[in-house]
């Protein structure tokens, strides 16, 4: 079902569900709800070029073969520290490490031997063993055991090498007669740098994707790939209806599904500066992510974060919100790192500046489409559809004030009138035009104390 926005006015070919954003002269807007976040990410080991969705840290071995504190999976654990799901998306590829099983006797010798080859690409597969022993209790048969680095993955028992099955690490072929071999080492496994077109693969995938945030992460350096993962963001949300904000540094475009990173927080144990800036990134979209719609990351602390770089004083801290930065700052009275405020990079005092109204925003597209859409499926499966009539009105009213109500009984929204504040009314024989006011209710950030001392 087709999405987006649409100008007053214009009539869409495509049948789907529109929605415009716009300011009230009350600042009032729309209004709804989250927790997944769209990490790329950089390994020696794993799929490529699948989006896995990883919900904890036994999903990372099922799923990739990695244990969680693989140096790897960095961008993982940042993001992971604030959301509840992470589908991450391995760009680079790489060539798989292999070995010779049994011996081969030549096409003279009628010999024939087998081929073990790491499941997956790159150099994490030349740390992979092999041991052959024959069976005590059968001596016909043998024990194939897989190693990869110190852990056994796999022991099975064959009496040739067209037996043996494949498992988490190794994919055999090949046939012939095995012989005991106490160490048979892959090697030539060899990892891929990521290049543009891998990237482009990513931002594809994610287009069949559901997640409210995405890292941003800029793998070829010098702010190369800033104009892609910006477009795509824009694509998305503008053209396919699907809202959600993307998370990266060096931006420089001003569009409130961007936030910029403007400097980076520093962890106890320090990595290099390119990793860093990445490590905050998905750190940010973790957190962004994980955000509900009561609460923005305004002050919200780094845990092992203990300083920023750059650090910049009072006057470039003004000087770079009012620019769209989204910064990291030091309070050395209780030496605590936190979110300085949780902006993305709209210009000037637009409410639309404010992270946790964007997301209240882009809940009530994201939510009241859903909704709908499972409205017109279930009406369908019994035969029918929302008549284009006063009685197909009241039912998409009826399904918006509902979901409006439940968000002002959370306290996200304030001040909504389901007699004023929801209206409908049909623009052509098969379209509705619905009209919604919503005051978000946005988080205190400042608080003033006027103390009188006597």
């Amino acid at each position: 079902m087709n999405g987006g926005t649409f100008s007053p006015g214009e009539r869409k070919v495509r049948p789907g569900i529109y929605f415009r954003f716009t300011l009230a002269a009350d600042d009032r807007i729309t209004s709804g709800s989250r927790g997944t976040v769209a990490v790329p990410f950089k390994s020696s080991w794993g799929p490529v070029k699948e989006v896995i969705s990883v919900a904890s840290n036994r999903d990372i071995t099922n799923k990739l073969g990695l244990t969680a504190t693989d140096p790897s999976l960095d961008l993982y654990r940042a993001a992971k520290m604030n959301s509840d799901k992470v589908l991450l998306y391995r760009v680079n590829g790489g060539t798989e490490a292999t070995a010779t099983l049994g011996s081969d006797g030549g096409e003279e010798g009628g010999g024939s031997s087998g081929k073990a080859t790491a499941k997956y690409p790159g150099s994490r597969g030349n740390g992979i063993t092999l041991v052959v022993k024959q069976d005590p209790v059968e001596s016909s048969s043998y024990i194939v055991e897989t190693h990869m680095d110190t852990r056994k993955v796999d022991s099975q028992v064959v009496s040739n090498i067209g037996e043996l099955e494949d498992n988490e690490a190794v994919v055999f072929s090949g046939s012939g007669s095995l012989e005991s071999d106490a160490g048979i080492v892959l090697s030539g496994g060899k990892d891929e740098d990521v290049a543009t077109e891998d990237v482009a693969d990513f931002l594809e995938a994610l287009e069949h994707e559901h997640f409210d945030a995405l890292a941003m992460i800029d793998f070829l350096g010098d702010k190369l790939l800033n104009p892609m993962y910006v477009d795509f963001v824009r694509t998305m949300r503008e053209s396919r209806g699907v809202k959600f904000q993307g998370y990266g540094h060096g931006i420089e475009d001003r569009y409130e599904g961007v936030v910029n990173l403007g400097n980076r927080f520093i962890l106890s144990e320090e990595s290099n500066e390119d990793d860093a800036i990445l490590y905050a990134v998905a750190w940010a979209a973790g957190a962004g992510a994980g955000a509900t719609l009561r609460q923005s990351n305004t002050f919200k602390t780094i845990p092992g974060a203990v300083d920023v770089s750059p650090k910049y004083d009072n006057d470039e801290i003004i000087s770079r919100l009012q620019k769209g930065e989204f910064l990291f700052t030091f309070d050395g009275r209780d030496n605590t790192v936190s979110v300085e405020q949780d902006i993305n990079t709209v210009d000037g005092d637009s409410v639309f500046k404010k992270n946790k109204v964007v997301r209240i925003v882009d809940a009530i597209n994201n939510d009241i489409s859903r909704e709908l859409k499972q409205i017109i499926l279930g009406r369908k499966s019994t035969g029918e559809d929302i008549p284009a009539n006063e009685d197909g009105m009241q039912i998409v009213r009826t399904a918006v004030v509902l979901y409006l109500n439940s968000l002002q009984d959370e306290g996200i929204v304030q001040n909504f009138d389901s007699e004023e504040d929801v209206t409908i009314e049909m623009t052509d024989v098969d379209a509705f035009y619905v009209t919604i006011a919503v005051q978000p209710v946005d988080s205190a950030e400042k608080f003033y104390f006027d103390v009188s001392v006597n």
